[in-house]
């Protein structure tokens, strides 16, 4: 487990870089974004996934609606929120959880149900705090593990 500080939305977007490099390095690691509404969430999904090739041609914005998106990045992301959706994912979150080819990042991630977690992830939580947000991150699995270590390890300050 690691704990960030963002201080700015330079440090979400450094953050985002250090996941997408970790990412391309290892291969997909769903990652699974908690917290409440405005925290976030999708201003770091969007700069990772501009930091994947193809992430130019992303247009990042809250699947909040449509439940998921997709962006043509390698791998290619599918951006899913269970905010609208509770205990009822979609199949096509289903299906990218259980491929491993796609990488999968999951807000509102605590409503997804227990039976449907990958063996692979990297748990975020998203709080407010005086500073900024403080992200909590947990590893679940050998490449989440690493993921985090790598990406702590870049974090500039040694705050992870």
């Amino acid at each position: 487990m690691a704990v960030v500080t963002l201080h700015s939305l330079a440090d979400t977007r450094r953050l985002g870089r250090l996941l997408a490099a970790g990412l391309r390095e290892l291969g997909p690691v769903a990652l699974l974004l908690r917290g409440p509404l405005g925290s976030g969430k999708t201003t770091l999904t969007a700069a990772l996934t501009a930091a994947l090739p193809g992430g130019d041609l992303a247009e990042v914005g809250s699947p909040s609606f449509t439940i998921c998106n997709y962006y043509p990045t390698t791998p290619p992301v599918l951006h899913a929120d269970l905010y609208r959706s509770p205990g009822s994912p979609p199949e096509e979150l289903e299906e990218a959880l259980d491929d491993g080819r796609s990488q999968v990042i999951l807000e509102w991630a605590e409503y997804l149900p227990p039976q449907l977690l990958p063996e692979e992830y990297l748990d975020i939580s998203v709080d407010a705090c005086e500073k900024g947000r403080l992200l909590t991150l947990t590893a679940h699995g050998p490449r989440a593990e690493a993921l985090l270590r790598q990406t702590c390890g870049q974090w500039p300050g040694g705050e992870a």
